[in-house]
């Protein structure tokens, strides 16, 4: 079943919604714009309500294969039709031997884990809760492997059928904005947090390769190079995320945890939400 992507973006709106009237019913019952806690000598010691803290991520990131086969040389990115051109054809036929044709494409595709970087900062409205924005990057690569048959003498059925890689590389950026919870222990220095909001992603694929004995080859479409065409762009979603906060002193924290989000990839034919996990670190650079 194919989930409509304006009525999943809208469902995932409303759910945040309710979630950030939830958490922030403790900050509308205050009835001024101060908090006091208990000072280092005994004393109340004033706080400001609102609040900005912000740092740096570095995580894993693990893409949905779902969208990989967008690589595998069908549709408007056709394996055959470069290999075809003639100034192409001649080139790997001198460095292959041989007369050759295309002989099989991948169906299975799939992205490797990758890096992800990033900023995020936290506008605190209460001690525990604040307003959740972040910033993260990464570049995929999709790769596998398709046959060529070679037009030569064989005595073993298939001998003459050979593999080579083909393989994609895209980059996506992506906003979040949404709420985060953090329990707060005064007896200890470790906090659980939790945060859940909506996401906007940037799909933008930057290459589209096969190789053969050495060489690479672009199998992207010429008419959407020549015209600046683009079949990738900005898709929506919801993501969700927990860990716990470690406080290093009075002005640095480490913060470890997992994240998933529920994406509208714009990439070509994929349509669909799919679910992407990331494990994160981030270096609060204030408290």
């Amino acid at each position: 079943m194919r989930i409509h992507p304006v009525t999943t973006g809208k469902t995932v709106i409303l759910m945040a919604f309710f979630i950030a009237a939830w958490l922030l019913q403790p900050a509308a019952a205050q009835n001024n714009s101060l908090r006091y806690n208990d000072g280092p000598d005994g004393h109340e010691e004033e706080l400001r309500t609102i609040h900005f803290v912000y740092g740096l991520n570095l995580g894993g990131y693990f893409p949905n294969n779902s969208t990989a086969n967008y690589y595998n040389g069908t549709g408007r990115h056709s394996l055959a039709e470069t290999l075809n051109r003639q100034h192409n054809y001649n080139r790997i036929r001198e460095s292959l031997g041989y007369d050759f044709e295309l002989h099989g494409l991948p169906l299975d595709m799939s992205y490797s884990p990758a890096i992800t970087v990033g900023m995020f900062g936290v506008m605190l409205l209460t001690e525990k809760t604040g307003i959740h924005g972040e910033f993260n990057f990464v570049r995929l690569r999709a790769s596998d492997q398709f046959t060529i048959k070679l037009d030569r003498p064989s005595f073993i059925e298939g001998d003459n059928v050979v593999r080579y890689p083909l393989s994609g590389v895209e980059e996506r950026s992506e906003i979040r904005l949404g709420l985060q919870h953090t329990a707060i222990s005064r007896e200890n220095t470790i906090h659980p947090f939790f945060e859940t909001g909506v996401s906007m992603v940037n799909t933008k694929v930057r290459e589209n390769r096969a190789r053969i004995e050495g060489a690479n080859y672009n199998i992207r479409n010429i008419g959407d190079t020549h015209y600046n065409f683009r079949d990738d762009g900005i898709g929506f979603g919801g993501y969700a995320s927990v860990g716990i906060r470690m406080d290093l002193g009075d002005s640095y924290a480490l913060a470890l945890g997992g994240s998933s989000s529920y994406l509208g990839i714009n990439l070509g034919e994929f349509d669909a939400y799919y679910l992407q996990f990331m494990l994160f670190t981030r270096l609060f650079l204030n408290q």
